[in-house]
């Protein structure tokens, strides 16, 4: 689930009540409130701060179950699967995401980001073939604005398998879907790929291009797990080209960044 998925979920629902042409309901007022919850939250995940995400999660849980919001109930669940995840709790993450499944089945608009979870999920244990089989999923079934997303998970599945010609087309791909939108966050995605690519194939140039244009689109945008990824990457390309000292000047700047974003 991300920020966009949040604001596409909103309009749908918007749209088939009618508010887009009414007076605002009680209602409507707390599907949007419950929207900015999970948008609030996920702002604070990409800033580290776990704990205000969960929080912001639950509130968000509470409000949904109260008013039997099934749509809404399935998103706050995503994301307190995704959250689980990332703090590498795999039992808690996979019953949140059975749960979300439950509700919304393996149709309608946010089953997309059902499957592209549960392929994260798999990339967390892994399990490659679960992972391509979820991710091919996730881009069959994507019929809003994510194409990019969908194709930035199997580029990186296509990688981590060892295909990365596949990678690299995925990946290209993905980086023109999200430019075509401004999905900036998921451009950078695209192109730290690349550039780990154009790293493991030797084209140094290339590779040191399309990670600083990584960097500079996560700094935009104060992202910093992923500018610390950014700095992690750019460290391996350093290694490869046997510069120790540059090396170890991007780790140590990727730790302060990680440990930053932990402190605030």
């Amino acid at each position: 689930m991300t920020r966009q998925s949040v604001v596409a979920l909103l309009t749908i629902l918007l749209f088939i009540t009618g508010c887009s042409t009414t007076r605002p309901t009680p209602q409507h007022e707390q599907q949007r409130r419950m929207a900015d919850l999970n948008e609030r939250a996920l702002a604070s995940v990409e800033k580290g701060r776990s704990s205000d995400a969960d929080k912001l999660l639950q509130e968000s849980w509470r409000l949904a179950a109260t008013l039997d919001d099934q749509p809404m109930q399935v998103m706050t669940l995503l994301n307190q699967s995704r959250l689980a995840r990332r703090a590498n709790h795999l039992p808690e993450a996979r019953a949140l995401l059975d749960k979300a499944e439950q509700i919304s089945g393996q149709q309608g608009p946010l089953y997309a980001d059902v499957a592209q979870e549960r392929a994260l999920q798999a990339l967390a244990t892994g399990d490659l073939n679960e992972a391509q089989r979820y991710a091919t999923a996730a881009h069959r079934a994507e019929q809003g604005s994510l194409l990019g997303r969908r194709l930035n998970l199997l580029a990186r599945v296509a990688l981590l398998r060892g295909e990365r010609n596949e990678a690299q087309k995925l990946a290209e791909q993905a980086s023109a879907a999200n430019s075509s939108i401004g999905q900036e966050l998921e451009r950078a995605n695209s192109l730290r790929m690349l550039g780990m690519i154009a790293t493991q194939e030797g084209n140094w140039l290339k590779a040191e291009e399309q990670l600083r244009a990584a960097l500079e689109l996560d700094r935009q945008q104060a992202a910093p797990l992923r500018i610390a990824a950014d700095l992690e990457a750019l460290a391996e390309l350093a290694g490869k080209q046997q510069q120790t000292e540059r090396q170890q000047k991007y780790l140590q700047r990727a730790r302060m960044v990680r440990e930053q974003s932990t402190a605030e």
